[in-house]
């Protein structure tokens, strides 16, 4: 399993002999508010845990038009959706995310999308998960208590924070800062993370860092 971090809440997932883009945003969405460099692939699917634009959005340079929305079954990869709400209000606000697992060769990543709020059988799906990733910033999904949170209760071995302040995104996100202060650990930060079931974690919470 690889994973490099790609900005926002998108990431470049190699799992199951496929690379996938999870959560692609693009130069200019969200009425500009968005200068991230853009995604370059080539990807063997493209992965959206909703339809808003800095999510989903398509460029040429993915290299592919395959999407992946939920269940699905590609080679040796098993693709799990689950249904969350995108804010702390039941929807009202910001409707539907949905929770993306992606499992092979006995490793699991959970991309939580924008989750906003969640139930005790959704940390329940959540359970066994090896890489979480978790949004942090607030505003639109958790902040950094809630997602501290749910990272206690789910426990994976390993959590990654994203959709958190960045100086190149127009949005009113809250740093990474808030999500770490609730762990009495030392996150360990690179450009990308490489995992084996058999190899040792680097630590319980991962910082990667965007181009």
């Amino acid at each position: 399993m690889k994973l490099h971090f790609l900005g926002h809440a998108a990431f470049a997932l190699e799992i199951g002999g496929l690379r996938l883009c999870l959560d692609p945003h693009k130069p200019g969405v969200i009425g500009g508010r968005f200068q991230l460099p853009a995604i370059r692939g080539p990807f063997d699917w493209i992965a959206s845990t909703h339809a808003h634009e800095d999510h989903s959005a398509w460029t040429p340079e993915l290299g592919t038009t395959r999407r992946i929305e939920g269940d699905a079954e590609i080679g040796a990869l098993t693709v799990r959706g689950r249904p969350v709400f995108h804010d702390a209000c039941s929807g009202v606000k910001s409707g539907l995310s949905t929770m993306l697992s992606f499992e092979a060769e006995g490793v699991r990543v959970v991309h939580c999308g924008d989750v906003g709020s969640y139930t005790e059988a959704d940390v329940a799906w959540l359970r066994g998960t090896d890489v979480l990733l978790v949004p942090t910033g607030g505003t639109y999904t958790l902040d950094g208590a809630g997602a501290a949170a749910l990272v206690k209760a789910v426990q994976p071995k390993m959590a990654v924070p994203m959709h958190a302040a960045d100086p190149r995104i127009d949005l009113p996100l809250a740093p990474n800062s808030q999500f770490l202060q609730h762990f009495n650990v030392t996150p360990w930060r690179g450009a990308a993370l490489s995992w084996t079931p058999n190899a040792p974690i680097p630590a319980p919470i991962v910082v990667l860092d965007a181009p």
